[in-house]
């Protein structure tokens, strides 16, 4: 007789996610204004207001990291001294407020520097018996950034690159010195009478100042054959940034 060890496993597994996803949910309600912090050259230290909008004391750890994107859009954070955070530890009643300081002494560069700032809960060692709830712990994170020592310039373009077993990848550059933070990016496959016949929403994320990211998108058959013409459109707050490509949706 075959053995049912595993299958009984597997449904052990899926019992359990299931008793989870059925459990009240605990957390501590943070909140952090503001949400960014931008130093300039002659402002090296600013003020964050956190408060524990909970109905219980919580206790909060705050940290630097220094912050690079890869062109997956995906975060690359080290830790960094050098953005300093005071005080580090709170512990915050119900319905109290704290302010942290944050400040730095890196030197200008000539683009923008950039690191990122975490509020986290921490477990408590006193806290009652949760019983049957799942315990969340909270984490906000929230940019910083340094303004380069030069001008401040805003740009950006959009670079078609190769193409492979059918997809289309194509990148946002970063050609300026300051972030570029678009709301809404999308790739659009026009055919020859200006019809959209395929229209993807992506990711929208910082890119930050000499950083590009990558897209990758597999648009659905017959698509291709229909298209004249693909279209990228990144919509950013001081306008959109453009980039098309005559048939470029044809290729190997």
């Amino acid at each position: 007789m075959r053995s049912s060890a595993p299958s009984s496993r597997l449904e052990a597994v899926l019992a359990a996610l299931a008793l989870a996803a059925s459990l009240p949910v605990a957390a501590a309600d943070l909140e952090v204004s503001p949400v960014l912090v931008d130093f300039a050259a002659g402002r090296r230290t600013a003020i964050l207001t956190v408060r524990n909008a909970g109905a219980a004391p919580a206790r909060f750890q705050a940290k630097a990291f220094s912050w690079s994107n890869g062109t997956d859009g995906a975060l690359k954070l080290a830790p960094t001294r050098e953005v300093a955070v005071f005080p580090p530890l709170l512990e915050l009643a119900p319905g109290e407020s704290r302010n942290l300081r944050v400040g730095t002494d890196a030197a200008a560069g000539p683009v923008e520097r950039a690191w990122r700032l975490t509020v986290e809960e921490l477990p408590r060692e006193d806290a009652p018996e949760a019983g049957m709830r799942v315990r969340v712990l909270t984490r906000v994170g929230l940019p910083v950034f340094l303004a380069p020592a030069a001008e401040a310039i805003a740009r950006g373009e959009v670079v078609f690159v190769e193409r492979a077993k059918g997809r289309i990848r194509f990148a946002v550059r970063n050609t300026g010195t300051v972030r570029l933070r678009p709301s809404a990016v999308t790739l659009s496959l026009v055919s020859g009478q200006g019809e959209t016949v395929f229209a993807k929403p992506l990711e929208a994320w910082y890119v930050l100042a000499r950083e590009a990211r990558i897209y990758e998108v597999e648009p659905p058959p017959g698509a291709c054959e229909r298209a004249a013409e693909m279209v990228v459109t990144v919509q950013l707050e001081r306008g959109d940034l453009t980039g098309r490509a005559p048939g470029a949706c044809r290729g190997p």
